[in-house]
């Protein structure tokens, strides 16, 4: 018979050993460079590229000021210094109308029109001519005004670049050149409320513009003593007024 090689039978399978200890933590790689290699040498300069096209010539200038532009009440001419924009005729919301405007317009005596339907209308607002309303001439000396339409004129004046409106003075500030002086006036207190203005010191009327109709008024305005302290103000004295430019 044939002999085994000296080798007894195969043995079952041992069990599991158990697990090891935990090595060491090895040493931290280098740092990567995220994928990027070294930056390269500068380039050389392109060629110049062409000319670009002339802009547009700008504005005239007018040393730093736009002009001031203002509404000289009562007259039909500007005061030395100052340009005619355009002259005309003061208008307004009737006294006896509760709606409209409530700013004074000067009118210009040339208006042109775009479309339009003739006939009035019952759902408009309405433009009247103004007239003075002075019972007495104390405020414009001998001159008679009352009922009479009023001029006015819009003027420019192109070396000052401000305007202002003065109540109760008859002088410009320091520094300030006066355009013109006179009397502050609006619609009576009994009417439709509109803004205060000041009408010129010397006034003139329009032309044939007299005798009380359907009109804006201009009326003086008298202070009233109470939150208004007098003095220095007095209790029923007409205001005066100054337009000044800077």
């Amino acid at each position: 018979m044939t002999g085994n090689n000296g080798q007894g039978a195969k043995g079952l399978k041992g069990d599991t050993g158990l697990q090891g200890a935990k090595g060491q933590k090895g040493a931290q790689g280098l740092t990567g460079n995220n994928g990027q290699g070294a930056k390269g040498s500068k380039g050389d300069t392109g060629l110049q590229g062409a000319k670009g096209q002339k802009g547009t010539q700008g504005l005239t200038g007018n040393n730093g000021q736009g002009g001031a532009v203002y509404v000289r009440w009562g007259r039909k001419t500007c005061p030395y210094g100052a340009t005619t924009v355009y002259s005309g005729v003061a208008g307004g919301t009737d006294f006896s109308e509760s709606g409209g405007g409530t700013n004074y317009q000067c009118l210009p005596n040339d208006p042109q029109w775009g479309r339009y339907q003739d006939g009035v209308s019952g759902y408009r607002a309405y433009m009247y001519g103004a007239e003075y309303r002075v019972a007495t001439n104390a405020l414009f000396g001998s001159t008679s005004l009352d009922a009479h339409d009023v001029p006015c004129t819009v003027c420019y004046v192109p070396t000052r670049g401000s305007k202002l409106m003065i109540p109760a003075r008859n002088t410009c500030p320091t520094g300030w050149t006066e355009e013109y002086d006179g009397y502050l006036m609006a619609a009576s207190f009994t009417h439709t409320a509109t803004e205060y203005v000041c009408m010129d010191d010397n006034p003139e009327t329009v032309l044939g513009g007299q005798g009380r109709q359907s009109k804006a008024s201009f009326y003086p305005v008298e202070a009233r003593c109470g939150a208004l302290q007098c003095p220095n103000y007095v209790e029923g004295r007409e205001l005066t007024c100054v337009v000044c430019t800077k």
